[in-house]
């Protein structure tokens, strides 16, 4: 058509086609009303879930779940609508008709369908980090029948609450859980260290930092005491040769003129001299034999003082076994020690008591007695003096240990310091997670609760008859001027003086109308002659 259209073509094509027009339209619409009247009626029950914020400030007591309610409520709907549940639901409503042979997918594919879930959000900033702008949603569902429509729409909703319930509690008991989990391993392994730093000072209990100046002052103090024990030993040697040397002198004759000792030495060098005179038996040599034992016995000390050295002698052997085989400062040492003290001032205080009491020469046994008594009391200078330097050695080895064992001792510090701080961190964290759990199972945090719950609905929410009879008027409307123009387009013909203008390429002087008698326009159709279809109209 292009530009040879004009509204005159139009009007000249509804007058020579009107029954094109008129009947596809008029049946178009009456079959369209119908279907739309036949439409099954569907009914649509929704209610409307409130998502409450916490009713403790977040400052007071954090919750553990950490996700915003729009994902919260995306992740409750995926577990609602997993296929055991929806078949459950269908088989306790009877949603599904035995007759539908529906199939368990097909079945669990319409219920997710039919299930709508629309979030109600409020403009503003996300609050407290909990809040992403969801103040609610509604949830609905669509079915054929008001009462199902109604209970499986209530259905979900206790299910989305207990869902929510059972969530947020388990997450928050899982986080607790956690950290409970966490607190006991710390705090194992906060023993472990504790036995480790145990054990190290423990072997290493005479090199501990923390006596290292106690150990300096034992080592000054022993040194000191080391050089009074040399000093005493020099004294007491210096003393013992004097004695020695006046026991020497005694016995050769320089204590006196007529003394017994020089009466001693007189025989001894006369018995040498009749020895190389006379044999051992004769007179003389026996009878200066005789005289020497005598004066021997004379000189030598009383039996008292002798058993005093000899108990003496034994009690040092014994002192002196008894510091070699035992540990240092057992009690059997200070005890044998006390007990040689002992025998020395008895056996001193025996010499004195003779000498007071006269009756003989006791020069010679108060220098022996001496004698004995100070290489006693050497001996026991020496066995000290070789403690303080064994302790001394000791002292010194433990004070050049100290600073390795001090490196070790801080590195162990360290680690225990290191998961102190981890098992109380962890420890004030499990708190936390308690309290939140204690706000989850008493409902005090951010939880969902009906707002308003499914009502049975009154009136079919689908389809909307008015709307889809208007709908299909129209479409009826638009089928039959779309008949017409096909007719018309099929049938060459002249519309109008416009377009008869344009194919002569010349104005008409006049244009007359094409006149048919009535009995030719009773059987035949608008535009058509009544000869052989292909003729064309009329001119």
């Amino acid at each position: 058509m292009g530009d040879e259209f004009t509204l005159e073509d139009a009007l000249i094509i509804l007058q020579r086609r009107w029954a094109y027009f008129l009947i596809p339209a008029i049946g178009l619409a009456i079959l369209g009303v119908a279907l739309v009247m036949a439409l099954p009626a569907k009914y649509t029950a929704q209610g409307t879930i409130l998502v409450e914020s916490a009713q403790i400030p977040a400052e007071l007591v954090r919750s553990t779940i950490s996700t915003y309610a729009q994902e919260r409520i995306e992740m409750i709907r995926q577990r609602v609508i997993t296929r055991d549940r929806l078949l459950t639901i269908a088989d306790r409503y009877h949603l599904f008709p035995e007759k539908n042979r529906l199939s368990e997918s097909e079945r669990v594919e319409k219920m997710r369908d039919r299930l709508h879930l629309s979030l109600i959000t409020a403009n503003g900033t996300r609050a407290s980090g909990q809040r992403d702008g969801t103040i609610a949603f509604t949830v609905s569902y669509i079915d054929g029948s008001a009462d199902k429509a109604f209970q499986v729409a209530n259905e979900f909703m206790t299910l989305f609450l207990s869902e929510d319930v059972r969530t947020r509690t388990t997450g928050a008991s899982n986080t607790t859980e956690f950290f409970q989990q966490e607190v006991a391993r710390l705090a194992g392994a906060v023993d472990g260290i504790e036995t480790k730093i145990a054990q190290y000072k423990a072997e290493h209990a005479g090199a501990l930092p923390e006596h290292l100046s106690l150990h300096l002052n034992m080592l000054e103090q022993a040194s000191r005491d080391l050089a009074a024990n040399e000093a005493a030993i020099t004294s007491l040697d210096e003393e013992l040769r004097f004695l020695q040397t006046q026991l020497t002198s005694y016995f050769a004759g320089a204590g006196a003129e007529n003394g017994p000792a020089t009466e001693l030495t007189r025989l001894k060098a006369e018995l040498v001299q009749l020895r190389s005179a006379y044999h051992d038996s004769h007179p003389n040599v026996k009878a200066v034999r005789d005289q020497i034992r005598a004066l021997e016995a004379e000189l030598a000390p009383s039996g008292e003082i002798q058993k005093l050295q000899s108990a003496l002698a034994e009690a040092d052997t014994a002192l002196r076994n008894a510091e070699r085989d035992l540990e240092p400062g057992d009690p059997s040492i200070e005890e044998k020690r006390a007990a040689v003290t002992e025998l020395q001032d008895r056996l001193t205080g025996r010499i004195e008591k003779e000498a007071k009491a006269g009756g003989g020469d006791f020069l010679s046994a108060q220098l022996q007695a001496r004698i004995a008594v100070g290489t006693s009391r050497r001996g026991a200078l020496e066995e000290h003096g070789n403690e303080l330097r064994t302790g001394i050695a000791e002292l010194q080895a433990r004070i050049a240990e100290t600073p390795e064992v001090e490196r070790g001792l801080q590195q162990l510090t360290r680690d225990q310091e290191n998961v102190l701080r981890q098992y109380q961190e962890v420890l004030a964290k499990q708190q936390e997670a308690q309290l939140a759990e204690n706000l989850e199972d008493n409902q005090k945090a951010e939880k969902f609760s009906i707002l308003e719950p499914a009502q049975r609905p009154e009136e079919p929410s689908s389809p909307e008859r008015v709307k889809l009879a208007l709908l299909m008027v129209f479409a009826s409307l638009a089928a039959g001027a779309m008949t017409a123009l096909g007719a018309e387009f099929l049938v060459p013909t002249i519309r109008g003086r416009a377009h008869f203008e344009k194919l002569i390429d010349a104005h008409p002087l006049a244009v007359i109308p094409h006149f048919e008698r009535g009995e030719a326009r009773r059987w035949r159709l608008p535009g058509f002659s009544k000869t052989a279809a292909g003729a064309g109209p009329a001119a």
